[in-house]
């Protein structure tokens, strides 16, 4: 009978637990969309100005594999560089200030904003289902994880903290591992992240003088079960796209106009892959934060785009201390103040990629900072 009543309360929790984890993508969509406007998803003003001729730009498409990628995406990727952003803001914020007074729920909640804002972006194109299953995931671990980190952070990372008095080695070990987690995600998934070896650095901290020895242990405890956690649920999920998934892409190609040969020449894996006359060169290089940096450098050198993953549109996210006014051939998609760093503002802005050699000079100059280029 004992066996029994155990049995049935361990399934009662197992499914209490199923429910929470069902039920958190839909509280935070419900809360995005109730908190977050509605968009405009006209065409951009102007966005087939200097569209190339339709049977060269077909003739590309169908020569070049992986040319064309979903424009969507340049929308639905952004939910998923908001949590680096996250991971990025929490770094900055632990290398001067404690854990415990992160605002672990602004993040929660700005995640499902961004994600519900990047529905209505999104809404007139066809469903993207894989790219949408990806962002239910991620938030919902996202959610779980930061609420779990508040608790923990305001339970007994707060009575250590007091009991310290000041940051120890071990805190100032895990902000310098915040900020390299942050740098990695910038290039790679956070699943080939090397937790087992940070935990194994953690460990082998040596406490300051006058370090608390509560403090210290309790760093080494809490953040190693972090680590092995961590560690063991992104081996899962490798074996699982091995065995499940197709490799992304990691190349975009690029058509462009003005001097490319020559402001390429010395960009890293990046390779000229058509010349195409008076009608521009198409190029090949790599995504994600390589490819952002890059763009402007090109600008500065002359390049205008023609396409950018066989797309007109593409999203884009400026920082600047003040709110910035939308350039032409642009249109603004959210505003909203950094939860960790409120005196800086993070916009987010939809640009004709034929106009973006003029937007982002003209944000700049404005006194904003490129952030990223959602590049599909």
């Amino acid at each position: 009978m004992f066996l029994f009543r155990w049995l049935r309360r361990i399934i009662k929790t197992i499914l209490w637990l199923v429910v929470i984890v069902i039920l958190i993508p839909i509280a935070g969509l419900t809360y995005g969309f109730l908190t977050t406007p509605s968009l405009d998803t006209a065409s951009l003003p102007g966005i087939a100005e200097g569209a190339p001729p339709k049977a060269l730009a077909d003739k590309v498409r169908a020569e070049i594999p992986g040319y064309q990628r979903p424009e969507e995406s340049t929308f639905l990727t952004y939910p998923e560089w908001a949590i680096v952003y996250a991971a990025r803001e929490y770094a900055g914020f632990v290398d001067r200030s404690q854990p415990s007074g992160f605002p672990y729920f602004a993040y929660i909640g700005r995640f499902w904003q961004d994600y519900a804002t990047v529905i209505r972006a999104s809404s007139t194109y066809k469903f993207n289902f894989e790219n949408h299953q990806m962002l239910v995931i991620i938030g919902t671990s996202h959610t779980i994880e930061h609420a779990l980190q508040w608790a923990y952070e305001n339970t007994a990372g707060r009575i250590t903290e007091a009991i310290a008095g000041k940051r120890t080695a071990a805190d100032i070990y895990q902000a310098k591992v915040a900020a390299d987690y942050a740098a990695f995600l910038d290039q790679v998934p956070w699943y080939q992240f090397p937790y087992a070896e940070k935990r194994a650095e953690l460990f082998a901290v040596q406490p300051a003088p006058g370090d608390s020895t509560v403090r210290s242990g309790e760093r080494k405890l809490a953040f190693g079960l972090a680590d092995t956690i961590k560690q063991a649920y992104a081996d899962l999920i490798k074996q699982a796209l091995a065995a499940t998934s197709d490799p992304a892409f990691p190349d975009i190609h690029v058509w462009a106009k003005g001097p490319v040969g020559e402001a390429a020449r010395n960009e890293a894996d990046t390779l000229l892959e058509r010349d195409l006359g008076a009608d521009g060169t198409i190029f090949v290089t790599k995504r994600y934060q390589v490819f952002t940096e890059m763009i402007p450098r090109l600008i500065d050198k002359g390049v205008s785009f023609v396409e950018i993953g066989g797309n007109d549109e593409i999203m884009v996210t400026v920082l600047s201390p003040d709110p910035v006014t939308t350039p032409d051939g642009a249109r603004a998609l959210f505003s909203y103040p950094l939860p960790a760093k409120p005196e800086m503002r993070r916009t987010g802005l939809t640009i004709a990629v034929r106009k973006l050699h003029l937007v982002l000079p003209a944000l700049m100059k404005a006194g904003a900072k490129l952030e990223h280029v959602y590049d599909y």
